[in-house]
């Protein structure tokens, strides 16, 4: 992927470095010339309706804090700095390329209205207090994974340096279950598109806790 670069030229003349030293003791000078400073393009990726759902009153996963992030991304304007995109949501056969066809099945039908009579799948499918049922569970899955997916073909396309979708990051899903509030494993989804043009992809998790859903996914390649 090209990068776009910005070339600055300084003043002529030497700037007065009297009060640093380098690493062996002797002063460091600055002269005129020319740098090279990296301008990545940068794609980001929100939907205001994420920040709408609501896993319970007692649950820790509060996804307003999206609308909190983005609101701060346009208050201190970084939107200028950024593509910004609303992306579409994505479809059953995308979140079938890694979830299993009778998990994405019961996302689909179990609500809160239901839950009742679903319950005997409960225990199939890891529900309880980590991963419980909320009302449009299943279109907040296809919001953050479509935004992961189309981050990542843009990535592909050579069309972005950097992609950044605060929705989602849901690494705890498994194939065959939610885990640890995470429903469907957009990072999964994501990496198997950069996958199919790159022969290997580094996923550096940052969080406190270890994404074990996208360890799982990945355990037995090498890519």
């Amino acid at each position: 992927m090209g990068r776009k670069k910005e070339t600055v030229v300084y003043p002529s003349g030497t700037f007065s470095t009297s009060q640093r030293e380098g690493s062996m003791g002797s002063s460091v000078e600055f002269t005129s010339g020319t740098v090279e400073h990296y301008r990545p393009r940068v794609s980001y990726y929100m939907r205001e309706q994420a920040g709408n759902f609501h896993y319970g009153k007692q649950h820790p996963m509060k996804p307003h804090r999206l609308t909190l992030t983005n609101h701060l991304v346009l208050n201190y304007g970084l939107h200028k700095y950024m593509d910004v995109y609303e992306p579409r949501r994505a479809t059953e056969e995308e979140i079938r390329e890694f979830h299993a066809e009778d998990y994405i099945d019961f996302l689909k039908r179990v609500t809160p209205d239901n839950q009742a009579e679903m319950q005997a799948c409960f225990s199939d499918f890891n529900i309880g207090d980590d991963c419980p049922i909320f009302d449009g569970m299943w279109d907040f899955c296809r919001i953050y994974s479509g935004a992961s997916i189309e981050a990542a073909r843009k990535l592909v396309a050579g069309t972005a340096d950097i992609a950044v979708n605060w929705m989602g990051g849901l690494h705890h899903a498994k194939k065959f279950e939610p885990s640890g509030f995470c429903y469907v494993n957009d990072i999964v989804l994501a990496i198997l598109q950069l996958l199919r043009y790159y022969p290997r992809v580094l996923y550096v998790d940052i969080d406190i806790h270890h994404g074990d859903g996208v360890q799982e996914a990945f355990y037995n390649t090498d890519r």
